[in-house]
């Protein structure tokens, strides 16, 4: 009889760190902010930046209503600005919308955006709608409602807990808005993670057979 002695590296005897690591490989969040400050006087269908993309759906009909990003402070109807904005209103098609999501097709979160009646002085509040696909395939809604009131800038609205993660697409579903500093969060690995997940792919190339008995070493019969 031969026996062959294999020495597992020390990093796989312990499950529960191997479950700590593996776990917390995406922990930490990288944060973007969408700007609109790239394409002033841009319209269309389809609108990209930093990897979010926003796209008029068409559900029904041929017509659509295209997003259109505003300079600062270009007219005096508008909401005032310092910086450019995106703007949207439904008037050739009743039932399109935008709907927004990573070009990639990774899961994020939304934190915070600045939203406004595109109308200013704005007469009346406007509801604005954030309807989230999670990847569960549940879904998560956020209104916000504009003061109206003859507002005539900008508000920050904050996201509830829902909108945290996990996120493949939103919907934008109103009348109309205008939309500035939208803020994404996009899991990401965070150091220690990087770190640990190194050293296990380090330990498992140096699997190997051993002469030498060591604690909790398995120990494999074979015959010849």
């Amino acid at each position: 009889e031969r026996f062959m002695r294999v020495d597992f590296p020390r990093i796989l005897r312990y499950p529960l760190l191997l479950t700590i690591l593996l776990g917390t490989a995406i922990t930490a969040c990288g944060q973007g902010t969408v700007t609109f400050n790239g394409q002033p006087l841009w319209s269309g269908t389809s609108y990209s930046e930093l990897g979010m993309q926003f796209q008029v759906v068409i559900p029904q009909g041929a017509t659509h209503d295209d997003m259109v990003i505003v300079p600062p402070n270009w007219a005096n109807n508008i909401p005032q600005d310092d910086t450019p904005f995106m703007g949207w209103f439904r008037q050739n098609n009743p039932y399109n919308y935008v709907s927004l999501s990573l070009t990639g097709g990774s899961l994020f979160g939304l934190t915070s955006v600045q939203l406004a009646d595109p109308n200013a002085p704005s007469l009346s509040p406007v509801s604005i709608s954030f309807i989230g696909y999670l990847a569960g395939g549940s879904t998560v809604t956020n209104t916000f409602t504009t003061s109206g009131n003859g507002a005539t800038t900008f508000a920050t609205y904050t996201f509830n807990n829902d909108f945290a993660s996990g996120l493949t697409s939103v919907d934008i579903v109103a009348p109309r808005w205008a939309m500035d500093n939208l803020v994404y969060a996009i899991p990401e690995p965070s150091t220690f993670a990087l770190i640990g997940l190194g050293t296990l792919v380090i330990a498992t190339r140096r699997l190997r057979c051993s002469p030498f008995v060591r604690p909790m070493e398995a120990v494999f019969r074979l015959r010849f």
